[in-house]
């Protein structure tokens, strides 16, 4: 039976809202934004439109906030990688750990797809600007965590690693003639010898 709205304790909401946000996840990298329907969500969580709105105003709040979870864990590991070896090997180390995370995650990376974009152009200013403002203090935290100074400026240290991790989305036809793998550590290897001093 599905759940109706007047049934919610706010223990109840913070639990449907984390299920939401899981099944949101997954329906994002097996169809993603576009293909994916509030009547979909409803299904799966059991729970009744009425009670969809009782927690997320839009798809777009669930995309949303699904993405900064979704963010906030992957850079967790990350920094949690860079503090287990605060050095250029470790984080080298900890970098090659983040692109395969974002390769599980393909709606972390591909920023330039249509459907991506699709959702993307829905935000707010204030979202988009908070979704920017998350990935460069996180990279900040990183960095010091990591016990590095920069040799170039942090916009374009920052530049350069968020252009390394977006190679991800090339790796399926890159693969086809070279080993993308020993080619992407030894970018990795490199580019952190030439950014930090």
């Amino acid at each position: 039976m599905t759940t109706s709205r007047k049934n919610f304790t706010s223990d109840d909401k913070r639990k449907l809202k984390a299920k939401l946000r899981k099944i949101c996840s997954t329906f994002w990298v097996e169809r993603g934004y576009k293909e994916t329907s509030i009547s979909e969500f409803c299904k799966y969580a059991n729970i009744s439109t009425g009670s969809f709105y009782n927690l997320y105003s839009s798809k777009e709040k669930l995309f949303f906030e699904t993405l900064q979870e979704v963010q906030f864990k992957v850079n967790e590991k990350f920094i949690k990688d860079v503090k287990n070896t605060p050095s250029k090997g470790g984080f080298a180390e900890a970098l090659e750990n983040l692109y395969f995370e974002y390769e599980s995650k393909p709606f972390l990376y591909d920023t330039k797809a249509i459907d991506f974009q699709a959702f993307y152009n829905k935000l707010s200013i204030e979202e988009k600007t908070k979704l920017e403002s998350d990935n460069s203090d996180f990279f900040r935290q990183a960095i010091n965590h990591a016990k590095l100074k920069l040799k170039c400026s942090e916009e374009v240290a920052f530049s350069v690693f968020s252009i390394l991790l977006s190679t991800v989305s090339s790796k399926e036809m890159l693969s086809k003639s070279c080993d993308f793998e020993a080619a992407f550590k030894f970018m990795v290897q490199n580019l952190v010898e030439d950014i930090f001093i």
